[in-house]
């Protein structure tokens, strides 16, 4: 009888820690909360865009970039001058000739794979280490141009830009830090780059990759909460979807360049990648701001950043703040000597 009665007190202990914790309303209330911007809900985030065949030209490109020799001298050539802020280009390494891939990406539209879920398998991360390979070698060809004053320079840049929209409308935010990073890489080199510069340029400078990154925030966030509500839709959980989302409403509505965000709940610590998303605004207009300087224009002092601004005391440009990043990042410098 107590073997009886124990094991109905046990079913009854289950059956109340069941109920405190099971809240499929509290999650689905969340869920249907909307993002900012205009995002919608996360109900319908998950599976906001279907997936998509890769093209022929992505299966070239990945080709050409497999068969590159193995080593780390453009990617150490690319950081070294991107740290730099020195209008002059140190002598490169021996680099892979990258005339296929550059001829590739001008001419053709590259489509990749696009997936569902959150992305991380073993096909999505050889892709992004084939993407960020090509952009490397591409704007380390681009410097070894530049040092030697040809124009051509230009057309490594913008094959690489062409890269970085191809990832537009992926919604794993792997996808898009790879976008970020590639579009910071030729950003932080076309200040570098002969006079004058292209009319594409204006499109890279015009471009924001906080939007992208926070949609790809919110996909993230759906999927584990889609994965969740199947599951076992808890009160932590709810808790967390609209942890997040708060997350998103305070990034969206910054204007600082200098951010600390809260961490995440859901997916991985992505703190970094906001801060390295907002630097980037104030990266774009140091650009600007060397190009206008070189061509024997004034500068603009005012910043997007609603915390700094510009300045230049006959030879060096200055943000009014250096604002630091993740021990890994390698971004431009916001002090940069324009004038020899």
């Amino acid at each position: 009888m107590k073997k009886v009665l124990v094991v109905v007190a046990a079913i009854a202990l289950i059956a109340w820690v069941i109920s405190w914790f099971w809240a499929k309303d509290a999650v689905t209330a969340s869920a249907a909360r909307p993002w900012p911007g205009g995002m919608g809900t996360l109900s319908a985030a998950a599976d906001k865009l279907p997936p998509q065949q890769a093209n022929d030209a992505s299966v070239k490109l990945t080709a050409l970039a497999n068969a590159m020799p193995k080593n780390d001298a453009a990617g150490d050539f690319v950081r070294r001058e991107i740290a730099r802020g020195e209008l002059a280009i140190g002598k490169p390494p021996m680099l892979s000739d990258v005339s296929a891939i550059r001829e590739l990406l001008l001419r053709e539209p590259v489509v990749w794979q696009r997936r569902e879920g959150i992305g991380g398998g073993n096909d999505s991360n050889t892709e992004r280490a084939v993407q960020l390979t090509v952009a490397r070698a591409l704007v380390a060809s681009a410097l070894a141009k530049a040092r030697a004053n040809e124009p051509a320079a230009w057309e490594d840049l913008h094959a690489a830009w062409n890269l970085a929209r191809s990832l537009d409308g992926h919604q794993q935010m792997m996808v898009q830090t790879a976008a970020l990073t590639t579009a910071r890489m030729i950003n932080a080199v076309a200040w570098k780059m002969p006079l004058p510069a292209p009319a594409w340029l204006s499109e890279l400078q015009a471009r924001d990759n906080v939007r992208p990154l926070l949609e790809a925030f919110q996909h993230q966030t759906a999927s584990y909460a889609k994965d969740g509500w199947a599951v076992f839709p808890t009160k932590m959980l709810a808790a967390s979807v609209d942890h997040d989302r708060l997350i998103a409403e305070e990034l969206f509505h910054l204007t600082q360049c200098d951010v600390n965000a809260r961490e995440n709940e859901l997916g991985t610590d992505l703190t970094s990648v906001w801060r390295r998303a907002f630097r980037y605004r104030a990266e774009r207009e140091a650009t600007a701001n060397a190009l206008r300087v070189r061509e024997g224009k004034p500068i603009e002092t005012a910043s997007q950043c609603s915390d700094g601004g510009w300045t230049l005391d006959g030879t060096t440009l200055h943000f009014s703040h250096e604002i630091a990043t993740a021990p890994q990042d390698s971004p431009m410098p916001l002090v940069l000597r324009v004038k020899p």
